[in-house]
């Protein structure tokens, strides 16, 4: 007996899941390579580790957030029903270990808990709002993705001015990765670079002055800055676009040692 076959239809194609990581390779190492960097300053502690551990699981909260929210293309909202419960978990684990580390944190630990969750909170608007592309925006995520240090810093009782300035110091650092990599994109278009390249010589010459006249910490971000100033001075072609993070990860690294080392 013959069969009837039907050709499939849109609708009976399988559409594969959207992936749930964050989609912002370079946000990893502005999360990452600070908490590590503090947590071996500062050393081991339950509140520490509880806001290391409640920065990673927001921070990956961010990618299910979008998807279901539909930022990521209908498609990928209705063919990945795990975001939202993907987005409950994680966000379930950002709330009890920040609740944890309040309740056992010093006091300085819980004023800058509470700065933490109102960057985080602005950072979550402006990635529902869809507006986290943007240059003021980006540098903004900069900022709440370094915050966590100085929680983790002052837990371990680091003083308060030195945890200030280790955070500025990696401001200033991300500052200008950020822009080197917005002038090697905007080079592979064809683009101006002028305020990239302005801003990156404006924050070394900020490191070099604040650096001779108060010997500050800042002046470990030359790694970051010299990486910067070279994808500015040749950017890379098309084809090597990677290469552009990786050596951004090493000058913030080398970075990363040298503030261990002085501390």
């Amino acid at each position: 007996m013959a069969t009837t076959t039907f050709p499939k239809t849109q609708a009976d194609a399988v559409t594969p899941a959207a992936k749930l990581k964050p989609k912002e390779h370079g946000a990893y190492a502005i999360l990452g390579i600070p908490i590590a960097t503090s947590l071996l300053i500062a050393g081991i502690s339950v509140p520490g580790v509880c806001v290391a551990i409640a920065s990673v699981t927001g921070f990956l909260a961010h990618e299910p957030l979008l998807v279901a929210w539909g930022h990521r293309g209908a498609r990928a909202q209705r063919s990945t029903p795990a975001a939202t419960r993907r987005l409950v978990i994680l966000t379930g684990f950002t709330i009890l270990c920040g609740c944890v580390a309040l309740l056992a944190g010093s006091n300085p630990v819980r004023i800058s808990l509470l700065g933490c969750l109102g960057l985080a909170s602005t950072s979550f608007v402006l990635a529902v709002a869809g507006n986290h592309r943007s240059l003021l925006n980006q540098l903004w995520g900069i900022v709440g993705l370094s915050v966590p240090c100085v929680p983790i810093l002052l837990a371990g009782a680091i003083p308060t001015d030195l945890a200030i300035e280790i955070w500025t110091t990696w401001l200033i650092g991300f500052a200008a990765t950020t822009m080197a990599v917005r002038g090697v994109i905007a080079a592979q278009k064809r683009h101006p670079r002028t305020i990239h390249g302005l801003a990156i010589s404006a924050l070394s010459v900020l490191v070099l002055g604040r650096y001779t006249w108060s010997s500050s910490l800042v002046i470990v971000t030359l790694p970051m800055l010299a990486m910067s100033g070279l994808l500015m001075i040749w950017p890379p072609p098309a084809k090597h676009l990677k290469r552009v993070g990786w050596t951004l990860v090493v000058g913030t690294v080398v970075t990363a040692v040298w503030m261990i080392a002085v501390v």
